[in-house]
């Protein structure tokens, strides 16, 4: 008893941990009111006797503007893909009133939920917490199911639809599914892996309205499933179809005012359940037999995620009008490319009575490849943390792929890795490119067939209705039209198109793939992004489209407010169009993140240089904060550095600057010391993610600097030598291109020294806080003007360099 206690327990906190992580890495994403935070202050007392209760030393602080506060959550995992994990208890720190307190894991959502809203509505935030319990409380659910398998790990298709305990990573109700009991979610979920019969209806024709391919007809194919009892075989027993209903949805149906009339009509006969046993996969609504050639899809008047789960007319249409789009098209291209797979839905299925569609018998049938022999994964798989405190699926798979092959486990995931991104990109790019069309290949999309050694081998797509069209395309497809009109359906925007398929394949497959690697601890997420980028990048060089465009050079990319949409209760099923996209910014950029600019290692000095013509040794040396603050805060408030630099704040604003900026990825900050005295302070800044960066066509490989000679005594400035080397210390660096600047235009002192070595005014920017120069160097234009500095090494150790 006391060990099922404790296990209960553990679990309930592993299911709040994991929704908290998404409510947070969502409003991260959203509303972007989240910095890094390293350390604990030593003047600001009050955030201090937060974070000493805290084990850990970075913390990502969230200004809560709508609540005058700021939240401190302790990283557990920092995610270069920003899927961050989370440590609790998360502190609050309210300066206004003076105190600061630990936050219950139930008080939390409705935090959250008030940041979202211009005006606080009592009875909507209730609606969206309970969600979120509902949610915590199926996690433990389908935890509990898991923990208690006694078999071993497998890989077949069926066993990845059922081994999803934490849900939708991507979305704050990950197992939200209001409308299921207790019992019923045992009865249909597929944690708990239970088989379950297809509630069967006999229906008029008359009230049956049918779209299927040739060759293709739904009546036969359920025909397949069930006999019509023997009891039920009267006179115009040809006439109607068997159909089946998901057991759930058919007691709703039984429960609804129309039903009565439809039974007495005679139109509509309830056989009930009969026939072979089917599984519920992922979305639970898609039923899978090993036996039967067919998945359904079935309506489900049940509120999972951010919708009810009924197929409506529109998803027939549009499932019906990929499959005859693609028909035409599929041998094709399949013959190019014969490892990527979309599977089609050729067959749907609505009833109608007294004119109005009942949509609890609205079915798709979609095929279906897999035997219970096969290999297949889930991508959704792959990216799941674990609820029972268990080792990471990912972390178990790549393991035992390396022990079973001889290769390191970090070879597994390389190989692995490359193998998964070759066999989606270059088709999924065809697609787009040449046939104008982008199917949703989100995680829950995405089935990987693998071969005997456990590796990719071939790439199947699923959701027809998602298998969107270019409108640019519509004059190609003009005779498609003709033939099926609902095609018009399946066309988007280009513009709107690129964000779909920045959310459902840069974000949700490739970014969320990449962080839930790297999170085994088997390899750094960077080397990942390293292989995504250089196979981005011989795609467009091989094969350009606006998608490959769009994937390099975007400085953003767009991801759905899942959160914004869930709390303001915009129903993405009914309404896609309503969604609202954010944006985050471009991960393959980070394939040019300069680790020793924005995360040197330490605070020991590592360049020195000797300037003969001053007679002078400089070094330079990372900031270290727990020395350098009442330094920096000093020479701030000398008078030539208040005009220029505005920071002279009080010493405890200061201290709060630099413990957000250290540990960000935007920048870092720097000692220079000639003679081993301390006198100048710069700042080096990754462009890409500066405010700089938004009035020019900037590049992931500008980084740029500031820089701040505190001395006013001519002697001890040392202005030619302290910039030297910092422009040597940046070009020293491969990932850098050009440096970059944008001193204030009242400065003259300042854009004449960065002229002295090389810099060249492109513009007069108006920015918010100051009007600038911005302006340029290559490390051509540097050289130019100090050719004996092209040979200048700089390395992270102290080295002596003679000028």
């Amino acid at each position: 008893m006391e060990k099922t206690l404790v296990q209960k327990n553990n679990t309930r906190r592993r299911a709040q941990e994991i929704t908290l992580r998404i409510l947070l890495n969502g409003m991260l994403r959203e509303l972007g009111n989240g910095k890094f935070y390293q350390g604990v202050p030593k003047y600001d007392p009050l955030t201090a006797q937060a974070l000493e209760q805290s084990s850990y030393s970075l913390h990502m602080r969230f200004e809560m503007k709508k609540g005058g506060v700021f939240l401190f959550a302790p990283i557990s995992y920092r995610s270069a893909s920003a899927f961050h994990d989370y440590d609790f208890p998360v502190w609050v720190v309210d300066h206004k009133n003076n105190k600061a307190f630990e936050v219950h894991p139930e008080e939390l959502p409705g935090m959250i939920y008030r940041e979202f809203c211009d005006t606080f509505n009592e009875e909507a935030a209730e609606r969206f917490t309970e969600r979120i319990r509902s949610s915590v409380r199926n996690l433990q659910l389908t935890s509990a199911a898991i923990s208690e398998r006694q078999k071993p790990i497998g890989y077949s298709f069926l066993e990845s639809e059922q081994m999803l305990p934490a849900g939708h990573n991507l979305h704050p109700f990950t197992k939200s599914r209001m409308g299921f009991s207790e019992e019923e979610q045992e009865q249909y979920a597929p944690e708990f892996e239970n088989g379950f019969q297809l509630d069967y209806f006999l229906i008029h024709k008359e009230c049956i309205s049918e779209q299927s391919l040739p060759g293709t007809s739904a009546k036969e194919i359920f025909a397949t499933l069930a006999s019509v009892p023997e009891k039920y075989d009267f006179d115009h027993i040809a006439d109607y179809y068997i159909v089946p209903c998901h057991p759930w949805e058919a007691q709703y149906l039984i429960s609804t005012e129309e039903y009565p009339e439809m039974i007495g009509s005679g139109k509509v006969i309830h056989i009930g359940q009969l026939g072979e046993e089917f599984y519920a996969t992922s979305s639970i609504r898609t039923l899978y037999s090993p036996t039967f050639n067919w998945m359904l899809k079935f309506s489900l008047h049940v509120l999972m995620t951010g919708s009810i789960r009924t197929n409506s007319l529109k998803d027939l249409r549009r499932g019906y009008a990929s499959s005859v789009w693609w028909n035409d098209r599929k041998e094709a291209f399949e013959k190019k490319f014969p490892n990527f797979k979309l599977l089609s839905e050729p067959s749907t299925l609505s009833v109608y009575f007294n004119e109005h569609n009942i949509d609890s018998f609205n079915i798709l049938i979609r095929e279906n490849p897999f035997s219970a022999q096969d290999k297949v994964l889930l991508l959704a798989r792959l990216c799941q943390d674990e609820l029972t405190g268990q080792d990471q699926f990912a972390a178990y798979f790549f393991r035992n792929l390396a022990e079973t092959l001889g290769i390191t486990p970090e070879e597994a995931v390389i190989t692995w890795f490359t193998r998964y991104i070759q066999l989606l990109l270059s088709p999924f790019n065809t697609l787009f490119k040449e046939f104008g069309m982008a199917p949703e290949v989100h995680q829950q999309n995405i089935l990987i067939q693998l071969n005997d050694d456990y590796f990719p081998q071939t790439i199947y797509i699923r959701d027809g209705q998602g298998y969107l069209l270019r409108e640019s395309f519509k004059a190609n497809y003009k005779k498609s039209v003709e033939k099926c009109p609902e095609i018009e359906e399946l066309f988007i925007r280009d513009s709107r198109l690129l964000d779909i398929i920045s959310h459902h394949l840069l974000v949700s497959n490739f970014a969320a793939l990449i962080s839930s690697l790297g999170k085994t601890g088997l390899i750094r997420e960077q080397e990942l992004i390293h292989i995504l980028y250089a196979e981005f990048a011989r795609l467009h060089e091989s094969d350009p489209s606006d998608f490959t465009d769009y994937a390099l050079h975007q400085r953003y990319w767009a991801v759905k407010s899942n959160l914004r949409s869930a709390i303001l209760d915009v129903d993405g099923g009914l309404n896609a169009s309503s969604i609202s996209y954010a944006k985050v910014p471009n991960l393959l950029h980070r394939h040019f993140f300069s680790e020793q600019l924005i995360h040197p290692e330490g605070t020991n000095i590592f360049f020195k240089r000797y300037f003969a013509k001053e007679d002078v040794t400089m070094s330079m040396r990372p900031i270290d904060l727990d020395h350098d603050l009442e330094m920096l805060h000093e020479w701030f408030n000398r008078e030539h550095a208040i005009k220029i630099w505005q920071m002279n704040w009080p010493i405890d604003e200061l201290e709060t600057y630099y413990r957000l900026m250290l540990p960000g990825d935007e920048a870092h900050s720097y000692i220079i010391a000639g003679n081993d005295e301390p006198n100048c302070n710069i700042e080096v800044y990754w462009a890409c993610r500066d405010m700089v960066g938004d009035y020019y066509e900037v590049l992931p490989t500008d980084y740029g600097t500031h820089q701040f000679i505190a001395p006013t005594d001519p002697k001890k400035k040392y202005v030619s030598p302290s910039t030297q080397s910092m422009v040597d210390y940046v070009f020293a660096q491969p990932e850098v291109g050009k440096m970059v600047g944008e001193g204030s235009v009242d400065s003259l002192a300042s854009m004449m020294n960065k002229a002295h070595v090389g810099f060249r005014v492109d513009k007069v920017i108006e920015m918010p806080h100051k009007k600038a120069n911005l302006n340029f160097c290559y490390r051509e234009w540097y050289w130019e003007k100090f050719p004996h500095n092209k040979n200048i090494a700089i390395t992270t150790n102290t080295t002596n360099n003679e000028s």
